[in-house]
């Protein structure tokens, strides 16, 4: 099998990668023996110029192979793998001959590690080349050379916040932060080569900035990147939740100045401990849960019909409304309706800072969006979208006036969270069209969307929708078409369990703190102030009736909590809920809460929330279990009725859609590590019904 192949031009050679049995480049063991055979050869009779380069299109290397990485479980056998990739590099970079990266496509990893190994780095103008050191986002760091090279060729402060972040950089930015020497169009790959062969073979690159060559402000530096880096993940205990960025830090501020060859063994041997960790073990296997969502069949087969897509309509412009309609001009031209002007101004509003944020890219974006109050431009439309009140006689008279002025192709998507597909299709003519396209808040940072069928839902508009969705950069997740869904559906247990704590005399500080601590982005208690104790009591009592008596009490609110939506404690919304909040900061625990929950004793200070001397504190285990435990039964509960068809797409929805904590793996992930009988007894002392088929969770260990 042909990994890569050296191709002499008289005085040039190129080293063109290019696998036959993948989609993409990737540095295998395979390549990793390929590219030694090679440099023997180039080392052994040296051209003037090599340019490595892909033969792939849309790729130049994807980085080394996860499942390599995946696959190792001793430290020194990950030491000595990065060993090897430093030493293809380093003979890369010791080569007498000039060395040119011709770059188009992605370049991730350890192909941009090959890429800084050479003299300059062109980055070719097309819209898929993308330059990262994404590392960190699967637990571990660059490890072939890029956390020495890097911050030579764009300097320490740019380069730290390159690998902290993993973020990507187009060809245009790599050329102006340094990372590429030159950027180019497609037709002017020859002569950027040719300019560079003129500037001759880079000898020394200098430190950059040289203050950090002072030890005073080199401590100062790396105490601001690690108070940074560390304020996202305040909550954790991030040596252990996240321990490559720790360790980075740590190597990055040891490595300054240091001679190659010492950083470089420091580097493999951090590299080595990082990659035996269950965090690496856990977020490669999240990438692998997204990456099979946004490569599943119907996403293949709906994929050429979405190609073609040009124009959508987007009916409400509130929140969620507004954020498909942002999410959808990153492809589409936007055509965002409303019934009134004011909220329509709102929604374009809400856009418009979404743009000021993000630079001049997104205000063309911006540009794509036309503010609409009437049926114009429906004729034109491809997809429509409506994200109007969760009433079920609004909608259906929605797509009957749609009906009429779009196009017989043209798919007809719902936003709606808790409303039955089947039966917004009741009486339509165009239900086969129809189908529920459920997004998440907000909708342009939660990666997942549920596609939902009806009755009516034809296979095609399923295939279309979820091609939709992956298009946009979403992870679409199938799920019938029963109450709740798949998410809401097993959050609703995760806060209900919580109102339970409160009323057994918990404070809300100490609840939403220990799930924080486990890793959720946000407790119970406050997620339920944001999204709106109105809309969870809805939401709560509407699951409750749908899915019968025999839920075990997971659905049932609190007639406490009724109360308070009555008297107008609706959480963020009104100013007032289990805390307080203003201008969507949240404050001190709200003082009007020991009227409904006399246990819970109000503190003079937020520091002060300890729990009154006739409640013991509850244990964080104790609290962890009395708040996962249900939405585990639930999961399982949606298995065993075929809510997702596949185990796995349980843990996709958990992380994606609620945040569950990616180095946990997902929730049946966290719970397989448990001994069975063990969790049995936790969930017949919580008062459950073990189900029939928590066995499922064998397989996930």
């Amino acid at each position: 099998m042909e990994t890569l192949r050296l191709i002499r031009e008289g005085e040039l050679a190129r080293l063109c990668f290019d696998r036959s049995d993948k989609r993409v480049n990737v540095i295998d063991a395979c390549c990793m023996s390929q590219l030694e055979t090679q440099l023997e050869v180039l080392e052994s009779d040296p051209p003037e110029t090599l340019v490595l380069q892909s033969d792939k299109a849309g790729c130049f290397i994807a980085g080394a192979d996860l499942g390599l990485i995946a696959s190792i479980t001793d430290a020194v056998e990950a030491t000595g793998l990065a060993e090897r990739g430093q030493s293809l590099c380093r003979r890369i970079e010791v080569l007498p001959s000039l060395s040119v990266a011709l770059v188009q496509g992605s370049c991730m990893g350890g192909g941009l590690e090959l890429a800084l190994a050479c003299d300059y780095i062109v980055a070719v103008e097309d819209e898929k080349t993308e330059l990262a050191l994404p590392e960190i986002k699967i637990g571990i760091h660059p490890g072939f050379g890029g956390c020495v090279r890097l911050p030579k060729r764009v300097g320490w402060m740019k380069a730290v916040e390159m690998i902290l972040s993993g973020s990507s950089v187009d060809a245009h930015t790599a050329k102006r932060i340094g990372l590429a020497a030159l950027s180019c169009k497609i037709e002017q790959q020859d002569q950027a080569i040719a300019w560079l062969i003129n500037k001759g073979k880079v000898r020394q690159r200098p430190l950059r900035p040289w203050w950090l060559k002072l030890w005073p402000a080199k401590a100062l530096f790396f105490q601001q990147v690690e108070k940074r880096a560390c304020a996202r993940l305040k909550y954790l205990d991030v040596e252990r939740a996240y321990p490559a960025v720790p360790a980075v830090i740590a190597l990055l501020k040891e490595v300054v100045g240091m001679p190659d060859g010492l950083a470089l063994a420091r580097e493999a041997e951090s590299l080595g401990k990082l990659v035996v960790t269950p965090t690496s073990k856990n977020l490669i296997r999240v990438f692998y849960l997204g990456e099979a969502l946004k490569k599943q069949d119907a996403v293949r087969r709906g994929r050429p019909a979405v190609a073609g897509f040009k124009k959508i309509a987007v009916y409400g412009a509130g929140t969620m409304g507004s954020g498909i309609a942002w999410l959808a001009s990153k492809t589409m031209d936007v055509d965002l309706h409303e019934v009134a002007s004011q909220p329509l101004a709102r929604g374009m509003k809400a856009m418009s800072r979404l743009a000021n944020r993000r630079g001049r890219s997104d205000h063309q974006r911006l540009s794509r969006i036309r503010p609409v109050l009437d049926s114009s431009g429906l004729d034109h439309a491809d997809v429509v979208i409506e994200a109007v009140l969760e009433d079920i006689r609004l909608k259906r008279a929605l797509w009957t006036d749609v009906a009429q002025h779009v196009s017989r192709e043209a798919l007809l998507l719902s936003n709606t969270s808790s409303l039955s597909i089947s039966d917004m299709q009741a009486g339509q003519a165009d239900a086969d069209r129809i189908a529920g396209m459920h997004f998440f808040n907000p909708v342009p940072k939660m990666p997942l969307v549920e596609v939902v069928a009806g009755h009516g839902t034809t296979a095609d508009t399923m295939d279309k929708t979820c091609a939709l969705a992956a298009s946009w950069g979403k992870y679409p997740i199938i799920v019938a078409d029963r109450p709740g869904f798949l998410v809401n559906r097993c959050l609703m247990p995760f806060m209900v369990s919580a109102f339970k704590l409160l009323e057994a005399g918990q404070k809300p500080e100490h609840v939403d703190g220990t799930l924080n601590s486990f890793g959720m982005p946000m407790g119970a208690v406050e997620l339920a102030d944001r999204v709106g104790l109105d809309i969870c009591l809805h939401v709560g009592e509407h699951l409750g009736r749908a899915l019968g008596e025999s839920k075990q009490g997971l659905f049932v609110m609190p007639d406490w909590f009724r109360l308070m939506v009555d008297d107008g404690l609706l959480g963020e919304k009104s100013g007032k809920g289990f805390f307080v909040y203003e201008k969507g900061r949240r404050g001190a625990r709200n003082a009007q809460l020991a009227e409904y929950l006399p246990g819970i004793s109000t503190a003079e200070h937020e520091s002060d929330a300890d729990l009154g001397e006739s409640t013991s504190v509850m244990a964080k285990a104790e609290i962890i279990d009395s708040c996962l435990l249900p939405m585990l039964l639930e999961a399982l509960a949606c298995l065993s009725e075929n809510v997702v068809e596949q185990p796995e797409h349980l843990d996709a929805a958990f992380i994606y859609g609620m945040g569950f904590p990616p180095f946990r793996g997902g929730v049946l992930r966290y719970f397989s590590s448990f001994d069975t009988g063990e969790l049995e007894s936790r969930m017949v002392a919580l008062g459950y019904t073990v189900p029939d088929n928590i066995t499922v969770l064998h397989g996930f260990r």
